[in-house]
């Protein structure tokens, strides 16, 4: 059995906080005297234990609005029955139909208030005035409890939130992370973990971004939910990209009589191949035809994202070029591969061959010679005014950090321990804005 597949995961920092609010309010209800109900201060206070910051303003501003709503509505309702249209509790069958009523009233509210995304609060809360408490002796002073609870609630979560540990931020360094093996799982996928802290660590201000083989588009797809803020390195080092941005920042592309030479050369050989450029900041993919199965999955796979823009071309022009694909068998890219090696200018060209996700295909990649991730990290580098950077990746000896296991979200728990150690100089940090 793999027991790496099936370990047990550690409370996250969520389910910690989460506790810790739950005793915080009953706490709070017994420094009250016992006074209100805990309930519904735990209730508000787990809705607002949001993962980011940004997240957890907004839930707590939907609630308290959606609380105030709800309970003058429902305190409308009592003061109507109670007080004007019956001299004690009300019939039934009257009661529930102004509640139905009242509850369309309610949703109408937070339409005209343009508080739409508190419309259920605002009904929960009007409801659980106006049906459970209404034979109270004092159902007003309920309502005005029930609002304090859902402050108390709301205040005890943005207190458990924003309270953190000491911790020293090394916002200088430049932390660079490969893809594939290093940040995603064995299903090319990034956990739900990594997200959330990867994103957390970026909004406290760590420096994070990626260096890949694959293009701006499948970055976005693997990626799809980080917040990337600054420029990634792509497609082995041949363009830097701005994800915010959707730009292009550099690219480093054949020149023309290269790609001249190599598409004459793959034609004698009767080798298909996808060409890669960029023009108007857009990844524009020529081919001639879809020679094999495994064109064909990829073409059908990946032409319907909105940054490829795959073109059948007979006549591909040869400038701007970043790379040419080609996607075939084993035995005939080794094939290729060697036939290109023995040519008397191989050398002016970086030739990689990658495994690929569709099944009996491999990828061979063909760049200019002075493309590399590592010469593109020099220009980031550069253009950030970097002093220090850390890469982490999957190989071992060709990184400062070694990813030897993914699954286990091993890149930002690294990121996370070189970006904000624990340390009493770092007092600054315990409470974030």
């Amino acid at each position: 059995m793999n027991l790496a597949a099936h370990r047990i995961p550690l409370p996250g920092q969520r389910i910690w906080r989460s506790m810790i609010a739950v005793w915080l309010c009953f706490g709070v209800y017994f420094l009250r005297g016992r006074s209100g109900i805990p309930f519904y201060s735990v209730i508000a206070a787990l809705q607002c234990m949001q993962p980011y910051n940004r997240e957890m303003g907004k839930v707590a501003q939907k609630r308290i609005v959606g609380t105030l709503i709800g309970a003058f509505w429902g305190l409308t309702v009592l003061l109507l029955e109670l007080e004007l249209l019956y001299e004690g509790v009300p019939d039934e069958l009257p009661h529930y139909l102004l509640l139905g009523l009242f509850t369309g009233v309610v949703l109408y509210s937070t339409v005209l208030l343009k508080a739409r995304e508190a419309a259920y609060f605002s009904v929960v809360v009007f409801l659980s005035v106006a049906v459970n408490h209404i034979g109270d002796v004092n159902p007003y002073l309920f309502a005005f409890r029930r609002l304090l609870d859902t402050v108390i609630g709301v205040l005890v979560a943005e207190f458990v939130n924003r309270v953190h540990l000491p911790r020293l931020r090394r916002t200088e360094t430049l932390f660079v992370s490969g893809v594939g093996d290093t940040i995603l799982g064995a299903d090319r996928k990034l956990s739900p973990y990594s997200r959330v802290e990867l994103n957390r660590l970026i909004e406290d201000g760590a420096r994070f971004t990626v260096s890949t083989c694959e293009t701006p588009a499948t970055v976005r797809e693997l990626l799809s939910g980080v917040d990337l803020r600054l420029p990634i390195i792509t497609m082995n080092g041949a363009a830097l990209y701005s994800v915010p941005d959707r730009a292009y920042l550099r690219c480093f592309p054949l020149a023309e009589e290269k790609s001249r030479r190599l598409m004459a050369w793959l034609d004698e050989k009767g080798c298909s191949y996808f060409s890669n450029s960029v023009e108007e900041n857009l990844l524009v993919i020529r081919y001639r035809a879809l020679a094999n199965p495994g064109m064909e999955q990829m073409y059908a796979r990946k032409r319907v994202s909105p940054y490829r823009n795959f073109v059948r071309s007979e006549t591909d022009p040869a400038a701007q070029i970043l790379y040419f694909l080609v996607l075939d068998t084993p035995e005939r890219v080794a094939a290729v591969h060697d036939a290109l090696s023995a040519e008397p200018w191989a050398a002016e060209y970086r030739v990689v061959t990658e495994k690929s996700e569709f099944e009996g295909y491999v990828r061979l990649k063909i760049y200019d010679a002075a493309v590399s991730k590592a010469a593109m990290l020099r220009v980031l580098e550069e253009r950030l005014g970097t002093k220090e950077t850390v890469t982490m990746g999957s190989v071992e000896g060709a990184y400062d950090v070694y990813i030897r296991d993914a699954d286990r979200d091993q890149v930002v728990k690294e990121l996370k321990r070189r970006f904000e150690p624990v340390d009493l100089r770092g007092w600054r940090n315990i409470f974030r804005i």
